[in-house]
């Protein structure tokens, strides 16, 4: 309770008779009747108890202003002020009211009049009609100072309670208010999450959905026609037939496990660039070369266009940037059943400097409505998912292809009419044109001239293939056997150490060693940190079926050489045994027979 009340009168006696009155509890002691006879005479005791107020006095009003600002200052404001109308020389009771009331206009307010200058009407008319404002006729009983002083303190802190509580329920409203806006946002905000869940359910459901008909159309080749192969009556010219189909298939299957790959690798951030000098122009040669047959196959026309001289030379991954390339002309060769793909090249200025290497891969194809354009570069998602599409494909590759440019420094942009086909662009951005040696490549349809294939040099020396799956076991042996290497096999990691041991005690060493890294037993990893702990330096290859990132570099920590995925490439392993053993021969080196290979010799000594 605020009871403080300020006296503003030019007597210093009136002062010390509201001290009496209102500063202390008792009411009958000789000093209280002093003052009661100061007011009224002698009267009747108004002894009592109410409660104590905190007075301060002031002689004049400029002194009671500066009291009342020192104590607002201090946030310690008065509920009441006492304030005399006569306190010559300075201001009257009434400017010295509008004064306080300039300052404080909850200041509960007493004038004490004897009628002598202004009359009530004066008085209201000069401070108006308030309900702050009493006005208080002398001489005036010490008990209605009482009342009044208690009456008065007490509505000052009624109204500021009351002022209080609105503003608490002000503060309460708006935080309602902010509280269902937020929740409106929030609700707004899970619908939308719910939304995009349910799209994202959806098209993973749908990629699901293909990637089963992916996976299982290949499959029903290759175990149809592999059953078909083996039938002994079936003719060699069926036969070889047979056998095509059966690569075609494997292939396909092969294509859908690393679009996966690619994207997990993305998506998880580990998918690493090997930035090196490249050849535009030869990159675009290759993937000419490698996707002139399914245009071919499609009765499609396919021709590169060399619109403007390009850099011979630039910094870039040849591997990802061919893997763009391809994915961008094998969709326009996928969606386009009759007309053209052509793949246009050029540069162009860049808005923010230097210039773009530009790769147009133009179709006459089926066209996207632009309602799909919108998620055409998203994963897991095809413009058209439904079962009755006509083009196979896991709705992967365009995701991997924008994701790849941009890590390559590029972006790719679309254009496409439905009915009359698209253009898919590839930028890379590049330095200003004048800092590379330009080149105009020559050459269009004929860039893919067939090349006869290299000569494959033959493997020597011994190789041990350390592989628990017997169907891996005869493939990589076969394989390795034909390319002119001698094979010996193990059947897990244990044996394949002691074979090792063996050889080297018999002084007969294997030139390389061939490791599954995930078998029973004794695996791979623990295999590979053996022999190197017993200080074997032979050369070792891990074979996985593990293709994740980091899954590399797990096997090099472990002690192999290099690291090659399942399923194997050929021609690939068969590079790599010659590059980390040397167990190679030039071709006039090469004995005039070779006709065949010998078996593989297993560690239990039996031909396999």
């Amino acid at each position: 309770m605020n009871r403080r009340i300020l006296i503003i009168d030019d007597n210093q006696d009136i002062h010390e008779d509201f001290q009496k009155i209102l500063g202390g509890r008792g009411n009958d002691d000789a000093s209280f009747q002093n003052a009661r006879s100061a007011f009224l005479g002698a009267v009747k005791s108004t002894a009592g108890t109410g409660p104590r107020f905190d007075l301060v006095g002031a002689l004049q009003g400029a002194e009671g202003l500066k009291a009342l600002q020192r104590a607002r200052g201090e946030q310690r404001p008065f509920a009441l002020a006492f304030v005399d109308v006569r306190m010559p020389p300075g201001w009257n009771g009434i400017e010295t009211i509008q004064r306080l009331w300039a300052e404080d206009s909850d200041l509960q307010v007493v004038i004490c009049t004897a009628y002598a200058d202004y009359s009530f009407e004066e008085i209201v008319e000069a401070l108006g009609a308030s309900d702050r404002l009493l006005i208080l006729k002398k001489p005036f009983d010490p008990v209605e100072v009482r009342q009044l002083a208690v009456a008065l303190t007490e509505k000052w802190n009624l109204i500021q309670r009351d002022r209080e509580r609105m503003a608490e329920l002000r503060r309460a409203e708006q935080e309602a208010r902010e509280y269902a806006a937020a929740l409106e946002r929030t609700n707004k905000a899970l619908e939308d999450a719910t939304r995009q869940a349910q799209a994202a359910s959806k098209a993973k459901s749908e990629f699901l959905a293909n990637m089963s008909h992916e996976i299982r159309t290949p499959m029903t080749g290759l175990l149809g026609y592999g059953e078909l192969i083996c039938d002994a009556a079936i003719p060699l010219e069926d036969r070889l037939r047979y056998g095509e189909i059966i690569r075609q298939s494997g292939n396909h299957l092969l294509t859908v496990l690393n679009d996966i790959l690619d994207i997990s690798k993305i998506e998880s951030g580990r998918m690493e660039l090997n930035n090196r000098e490249v050849e535009p122009a030869e990159v675009v040669r290759e993937v000419f070369s490698i996707m002139r047959s399914q245009a071919e196959e499609k009765g499609l026309g396919i021709a590169v266009e060399w619109v403007d001289p390009i850099p011979r030379v630039i910094q870039s991954d040849p591997q990802r940037l061919r893997q763009v390339l391809i994915n961008l002309v094998g969709n326009a060769i996928k969606f386009t059943e009759r007309g053209w793909v052509k793949l246009r090249v050029g540069t162009e200025p860049a808005e923010s400097g230097g210039a773009y290497l530009r790769f147009d891969v133009v179709d006459t194809g089926i066209g996207v409505d632009a309602k799909h354009l919108p998620t055409l570069f998203e994963a897991f998602t095809q413009a058209d998912s439904s079962s009755t599409r006509e083009a196979a494909g896991t709705g992967l590759g365009l995701a991997i292809s924008k994701r790849l440019a941009l890590m390559l420094n590029g972006s790719i942009v679309v254009a496409s009419e439905v009915g009359k086909g698209s253009t898919f662009s590839l930028r890379l951005h590049l330095d200003a044109l004048d800092t590379y040696e330009l080149i105009l490549p020559s050459g269009s349809t004929d860039l893919a001239a067939r090349e006869a294939p290299p000569v494959e040099l033959p493997l020597v020396g011994r190789i041990l293939l350390i592989e628990d799956g017997a169907v891996n076991q005869l493939l990589i042996s076969t394989v390795l056997s034909k390319a002119g290497a001698e094979v010996h096999v193990a059947d897990d990691g244990r044996s394949g150490c002691r074979m090792v041991r063996e050889a080297r005690a018999k002084g007969a060493p294997f030139d390389l060693i061939l490791m599954d890294m995930q078998m029973p037993v004794m695996d791979g990893y623990q295999a590979a940190e053996t022999l190197r702990r017993e200080g074997i330096e032979t050369p070792i290859i891990a074979l996985t079926a593990h293709a994740m990132a980091g899954d590399r570099e797990r096997c090099i920590a472990a002690g192999c050489s290099d690291y090659a995925t399942k399923p194997i490439d050929r021609l690939a392993l068969i590079a790599l045994c010659r590059r980390l053993s040397g167990l190679e021969r030039t071709k006039a080196a090469l004995p005039a027979q070779r006709a065949s290979a010998a078996p593989a010799e297993r560690a239990d000594g039996r031909r396999g």
